[in-house]
């Protein structure tokens, strides 16, 4: 799952994590749609960007790390050690992301969200 509200941004995102071999849902721009994407699906692993359209990801958060999926946030407004008080388990990329972090991001989150 893919949250971005920057369109560039979240195709990019979208291309170079389909390149990686994953499938992609999404990109979600805002909070309310990837709540009501979760209704019909459960992602293994979900990139978010920390502010989205619609505020910040947070609460979507909270609720795919209780559903068992594996978090990377990715954002030019998100610090690692703010993420892992809240999220111990999730990775943390800086935008502009560095593609090779992102795949290390996505494959450490990947073991978490098929624990």
């Amino acid at each position: 799952m893919i949250c971005e509200d920057e369109v560039i941004v979240a195709m990019d995102l979208q291309m170079l994590v389909e390149d990686f071999g994953y499938e992609v849902i999404g990109p979600f721009p805002g909070l309310r749609e990837a709540f009501a994407a979760l209704g019909d699906q459960r992602p293994d692993i979900a990139l978010l960007d920390v502010r989205l359209k619609d505020g910040e990801v947070f609460p979507l958060a909270d609720r795919l790390r209780d559903m068992g999926v594996g978090l990377v946030f990715q954002s030019g407004h998100v610090y690692d050690d703010e993420i892992h008080a809240k999220y111990p388990q999730a990775g943390c990329c800086l935008k502009p992301i560095n593609p090779a972090g992102l795949r290390t991001a996505l494959q450490s989150a990947e073991t978490v969200g098929t624990a």
